[in-house]
This record gives C-alpha cells, structure tokens and sequence, in this order.
C-alpha cells in the first residue's frame, strides 16, 4: 500500500525530521511572539496536508532553494513515504494502514509494532489498554511487569507526531500511551541511533515515530465501531473540517473495553479498558505553517499473575494446602488466581500540548521550532496476599509521575551541494517516584503507609545541539556526516520524610530511599554518518554508522541515586547498519514496491542492570556488555493494482560480551528474551461483487525461539523459550452510499480472526526465583500465555 494518496505533494522549505530548538536567545524569544500570531508572515494559502494546485505552486516557489521536503508543516506524514526510505542512507521500515490493521482493531500500537522486522513484543492482555514489552533488534523499551530479563530497557525512543514521549528519569515508555490505532496515519521505525537531527536522548536501539492522521484541504470524517470476544468494544473516529482560510483542523478519538482470555476461577474476568483523543489544527501561510497539537490518552487494565508451564509443589490457585496445583496442565492453559488473593491494576496516563512553527527565511535559509509539554502518570495498584497470611505489605499503591517540559530549534540551508542543518533542543523534566506498601488491618493507609514506601525526585535537564550536512557531490550520491553534543544533568532529592511524614516518624527504616541528595552531569559527544549511492535508478546501497548515549534507568526500589551511589558511566551504544533497497513505482507488476535487506552490528557497553524481587525490592545490580547482530528483510508491493503483499523478517544472534554479578560471569551467555528469528507474511486482495468491494486477506505470524532471564541467579541462561507461529484470516466490504443518505460516502464491514488455529503459546516465559508465587518454585519456569482464537467484527462510516 501507497501513503501518497493521503498525503499533500507540496512543500514547504523544511527538513527531514522534526523542528530543533537551542537554548532560548533573542531570535527565539522573537519567533516565540511570532508563533501565537503566525498571520504576520504572509498571507493564507488554504490547505493543510493537501493543498490546491495554486498553493502547491505557490508554496513550492518559497520552498524551492530551501532545505528538504515537507509536507506543510508534518514532516513526520513525510517520512512515511517510500521516496522518503529508498533515499535515506538509514535503515527504516514504515508500517502503513494495511499492515497496523493486521494486529487487529483493538491490538493497539505495541502488537502493531510486531509486524516489523525484528521488532518482538510481549504482554499479558489483548488489546492496547495492557502494557506491552517491546524490543527492536533485541534492545527493549516499555514494560509489562515482568520479572527479569528487562536488561536493556529504555533504550528505544519513542515520539509521537514527533513530540518524545519517553519518561527521561526512567527511560520508559508504556505502550498504554497510544492505545488506539485508529488515530494512526501511520508508524516509523528507525533502526539505530538514526541523524543527530531526528536524534532524541534515549535512541541507542533505534526511535519509534507514531504518526496521527492530519488536517486535510477538504472536510470528512470516520467512525468505527467494534465487537468481538471476551466482550470487546471500541469505537474510533475521526472529524476533519478540512481549508477554511488557511486553518485546517482534525479532532480524532477512541475509546473501548474488554475482559481478558485468562480469567480466575471465582469468575473475575482481569478487564481494561483505553481511550485516545487528539487535536491538531494548522495554518498555512505564504512562507511557511504553524500548528497546534493536544493529546491525551488512558489504558488500564487487570494484569493477570504468570502461571507455572508445570505443576509445582506448594504452588496451588489458591495458595492454601488442598487446593488445585496452578499450572497450566492442571487449571488450564489460560487460568489464574482468584481476585480475592491477588489482583494487580495497572494504569497509565499521558497528555501532551505542542506547537510547531516552520518559516522560509528567505530562497536558502529556513527555521523550524517545537515547543511542548507532557504529563505522565501511572497507577500501579496491586493487592497480594497469596500464602502469606495477611501480610504487612497487603496493599502497593504506586502513583511514580513525571511532567517534562522543552523547546526544540533548527535552522536549515539550501546549498549547491549541500544541505545543512544545525540546532538543538533542551527539556527540564521531573520524575517522581511516589510508591507505598500497606496493611489496613495494621492502620496503614496509602498516605501513611505502614510497610516499604518512597517518594523520591529526580530532576533533569538535557542540552543537546548538532549539526549535520547531506553532502550530494553527484545526483545520485548522499553522504550525510553529523555530530552531536549532549549534556545530561541529573539532580536527586529524597522527600519520603516529607512526602510521608507520619510514616517516616514511625518506621524511618522503610524509605526505599536511603541516600543523601546528589547531583550528576554528564557532557558527551555523538559522531555519525551515512550515505545513499543510487547506482540504478530503482537500486539504492546504503550504511550507516553512529555512536549514542543514555543514562541508566532510575527510579523504582532503590537502585541509583537511592539505595546504590550514582557513580556509573553513561550507556553507550555503537551502531552499524548496511543494505540495499529497491524501489519500483508503477512498474509492470510492480506498483509500490519497496524492498529492504539489511545487516545490523549493535555493540551496547556500560549497561547497568538493576535487579529486584517478586515485590519491587532492590537486592542488587549486574553489569553488562552486549552485541547484537543480525538481518532484517522488509518487502511490500500492489503487485497487481487489487493485489497487496507484505513480508518482514530478521535473523538475529545477541550475546553478552560481559555480563557480572555478585561476582559471578555469565560471559557468553544469549541475551534474554530476544528471538533468534521473526517472521510475518500477508497477502489481501480486492475484487468486485454485486458493487460492493470485498477484500479477503490472509496473514501468519511467526517468533522464534528465545532463551530465558533466571531470576534465581539474576543472570541470563541458555534455557530457551519455544517458538510459536499464529495464522490469521480477515474479509473486509466497501458498500457506495453516496446518494443514498446525504454526506455518507461509504459503508464498511469487517471480519478479524486472530490465530484461527486457536494455538496455544506462551510469549513470555522466565525462570523465578521463587519469591512470587513460593512453595518450591524457585527456578522453575513461569509464563504468560498468548491470545486463543479471537474474533472481531467491525462496522464504519465515511463521510
């Protein structure tokens, strides 16, 4: 599938990423003024991301001898073409509406996610209300609550409409944050640190980049509406009012609900629920565009506790000797615990304010800015008395937030043989990482905790400024040299005397947050390249080579800053990518074809692992070194104009160089929960009958077998979790409405069964250490199962 008949062909003089920012200044202090009264550039020119033949022209004489493409304002819509990656000299893969469709209408973006090459991802739910852990080339970001093997977490950046999402105190992100994929246009993925000037502070494995639909130059609209299994429903929409002097604006949204596959036997159903809601309105003007964005989003959801592969001693569904063994041979494949004795709820919150602002100085120079805000929250509320008794730690209420605030500058320049780009960007974050362990029976409340409690804050602020130059000596010839400086400063105060007053005048030994205040700051430098070579016009040889750095996650139990000194050394990742792409364009039987193969090399040093126990404890810290490498294979074509095929895969090897802890070497050893191979397939075609347009399609899905964390001795293991594969069937109708009910153009349906062969699987699987479920479980394997067969039936509008 093509994006380029969603989106406009104009351009006005921008670059390939996102607007950059620098420290403020009397020019920025100026364009700020500028941005809340953008009709003082120029005069309107309608359209928003397809614009008239006039504004084309028009915008396209500012833009001529300016930097790059852009597509009025959203260079992140842009990006998603195929033009865009057969010329970049990075390896990227763009997931479009057909392939974000195959993860089903409630699978959210995570599982969307997974039909790119080398991307994994692992949850407990079925929908995009529960967290996902997601890993790109082996390197991972977001979390589910699972025990161990997160060694790498936080690694991967995330944006939305090119706003970063990631917490930068804890390097996180949480897939609940953009759980409706109906307000997609589309989805990015950069793998490896990527240019300095789409450069975040946490892109070490690559950057993940969600693109929400756009204002359009002509008014419509979207709903849809679903039902399927364990009583899922969502309903998604979108209103565009399309040009109207110059403004454009969409409002998009969606909102659903549904039980899970694994349900107790006293009947409690683990339910979530999410919703989305998006606004972006821009304007267009003679020289240029400004727009406003706002987003806010929910998931939460029931989070079902890992069940033994087999029977284990001790380890009953209920906890009490007499009871049935809990094991998926002896309750059931997708059974688990009773509310009663344990539930967990998890909830995660964002919401996010931004504006951009893209001007043509003059026939060389343009400038771009991105300023914005986000809130992020989670709630973590978990109630645990399996075996123990009424425990003093019955109840966790843990409510961490973080609000991040910062400005982004570029300026670009339009040269015979060059196209350079130079600017920066600076955030102020603040993380708080509120947690309190209680018992009511023992007068503990969530305010005055009667267990472990902290509330500790870390504030940051990162400075990053590039500079880069895509040097074109031939036409057919891009080399891109860039450079980066960053600086990372980190300051760390313990408020659970405060925060928690009575609980620290009664139990001082219970703050998880035992060390004095600190302060770190860290200045580094980040040199990169790539290039294209287009020997035929349809054959690009690509490479790219760039050095990233983070800093190592913080914030839960202890760990840095709170229990362990910070003394460490920033994470460093040293990436290589090298391929060819192939590009055809109405070509016979090739229409949009678009082929990538790639081989990657991801040496990641420095990597502190923290370690925890089955209660979020702190009991120690592993260092590591690790490389990755492997193939990623991406093709998709209309090889005919009613025929779409997709196919993505990657083969990948991951071991540790260096792995320590509690002096012990674990050398050698796989790295944990990263599939040896992937592998997805699909194919849908489009005929005619009776005037209504069917569109049957049929897709597998296949992750390889992956070894396993040990939390016994908190180090990675060669015992390996089996690969599991799942095929997929779904028929989608077009019925014309036009002239039949006023402004209704057409009427779909659709049909979605997932994993049609009701496999079982589990996605996740680790060795405990035997402090979650007790009795003798330690070192044995607990997993958490995949989907069964799930079927949704769909129903849409379009206006």
């Amino acid at each position: 599938m093509s994006n380029r008949n969603t989106i406009a062909t104009a351009r006005v003089h921008a670059g390939h990423g996102t607007p950059r920012s620098m420290t403020p200044s009397p020019l920025f202090l100026a364009l700020m003024g500028a941005m809340f009264c953008p009709t003082a550039f120029g005069a309107d020119l309608g359209s928003a991301t397809a614009p008239t033949q006039s504004a084309a022209v028009s915008v396209g004489e500012v833009s001529a001898a300016a930097a790059a493409e852009s597509y009025l304002g959203s260079a992140q819509a842009q990006s998603l073409t195929q033009k865009h990656n057969f010329n970049s000299g990075q390896s990227i893969k763009v997931l479009g509406k057909e392939q974000i469709a195959a993860a089903g209408p409630l699978g959210g973006s995570a599982q969307a996610l997974s039909y790119a090459p080398g991307v994994g991802v692992t949850s407990y739910g079925n929908t995009g209300a529960t967290k996902n852990s997601i890993s790109i080339n082996g390197i991972k970001q977001g979390y589910g609550g699972f025990s161990g093997g997160q060694i790498d977490d936080g690694s991967l950046s995330v944006t939305f409409d090119g706003v970063p999402m990631v917490d930068p105190g804890t390097g996180l992100w949480e897939s609940p944050q953009v759980p409706q994929t109906g307000i997609l246009q589309g989805i990015k993925l950069t793998y490896g640190p990527g240019n300095p000037e789409n450069r975040w502070y946490n892109n070490i494995g690559g950057q993940i980049d969600f693109v929400p639909l756009q204002p359009t130059a002509k008014p419509g609209g979207d709903i849809k509406l679903t039902y399927g299994n364990y009583d899922s429903k969502n309903i998604v929409f979108n209103i565009r009012t399309g040009s109207i002097d110059g403004w454009s604006t969409i409002i998009a949204g969606g909102a659903g609900s549904s039980q899970s596959y694994r349900q107790s036997p006293d009947g409690f159903n683990n339910p979530s629920y999410s919703y989305a809601w998006f606004l972006k309105t821009r304007k267009t003007f003679s020289n240029g565009d400004f727009s406003v964005g706002a987003y806010l989003a929910k998931g939460s959801g029931y989070r079902p506790v890992p069940i033994p592969v087999n029977p284990i001693n001790g380890v009953t569904l209920t906890g009490a000797a007499g009871s049935p063994l809990y094991s998926q041979t002896t309750t059931g494949f997708y059974s688990s615990l009773p509310k009663g004795i344990w539930y967990k709820q998890d909830s995660n919150s964002t919401w996010l304010i931004y504006s951009k602002l893209n001007v043509a100085l003059d026939k060389t120079w343009g400038l771009h800015n991105m300023v914005w805000y986000r809130y992020g929250h989670r709630l973590h509320f978990h109630y645990n008395n399996y075996g123990l008794g009424n425990p003093s730690n019955l109840y966790e209420y843990n409510n961490p937030h973080d609000a991040v605030y910062g400005d982004k500058l570029w300026l670009s320049a339009k040269l015979p043989y060059n196209d350079v780009s130079f600017g920066g960007y600076f955030l102020n974050s603040r993380y708080n990482t509120r947690n309190a362990f209680y018992n009511p029976a023992d007068g503990g409340t969530r305010f005055v905790p009667n267990a472990h409690y902290r509330s500790d804050y870390f504030d940051q602020t990162f400075l990053a400024a590039f500079l880069q130059d895509r040097i074109s000596p031939l036409s057919n010839l891009h080399i891109t040299p860039g450079i980066r400086f960053i600086n990372l400063q980190t300051h760390y105060t313990p408020a659970g005397q405060t925060d928690f007053a009575q609980a620290y005048a009664r139990y001082p030994k219970n703050d998880q947050g035992q060390l004095p205040a600190a302060n770190t700051s860290f200045t580094k430098v980040e040199p990169s390249v790539d290039f294209n070579w287009q020997p035929l016009h349809w054959l690009a040889v690509f490479a790219s080579y760039a050095q990233a750095y983070k800093e190592p996650q913080f914030g839960g139990g202890g760990g840095l800053f709170q229990k362990k000194a910070p003394i460490y050394n920033l994470e460093k990742g040293a990436d290589y990518n090298a391929g060819v792409k192939v590009h055809f364009d109405n070509a016979p039987y090739l229409h949009h074809f678009l082929a990538t193969a790639s081989f990657y090399h991801l040496h990641y040093t420095n990597q502190y692992i923290p370690l925890y126990d089955a209660n979020g404890n702190y009991i120690g810290d592993a260092n590591g070194d690790s490389i990755y490498q492997g193939v990623n294979i991406a093709i998709e074509d209309d090889i005919l104009y009613n025929l779409h095929v997709f196919a993505n895969a990657n083969f990948e090897k991951a071991t540790f160089d260096h792995y320590v802890t509690s002096g012990v070497s674990y050398d050698g050893l796989p790295v944990s929960n990263v599939p040896n191979k992937t592998f997805n397939i699909g194919a849908s075609y489009r005929y005619y009958l009776s005037g209504i347009l069917l569109k049957p399609s049929l897709w597998y899905q296949y992750v390889g077998a992956q070894s396993l964390f040990d939390n016994n001795a908190g180090a990675p293991s060669t015992t390996k979790m089996p690969g599991y594969g799942t095929v997929n069937l779904g028929l989608h109708g077009t019925v014309p409405m036009q002239g039949s009910v006023p402004m209704l153009k057409t009427v779909d349906f659709s049909v979605d069964i997932l994993n049609i062969a009701n496999n079982h699987y589990n996605e996740f699987e680790y060795i405990t250490g035997g402090g979650l479920l007790g009795g003798d479980s330690a070192g044995q394997i607990l997993a958490l199962p995949g989907a069964p067969l799930t079927v949704y039936g769909s129903i849409s509008a379009h206006f």
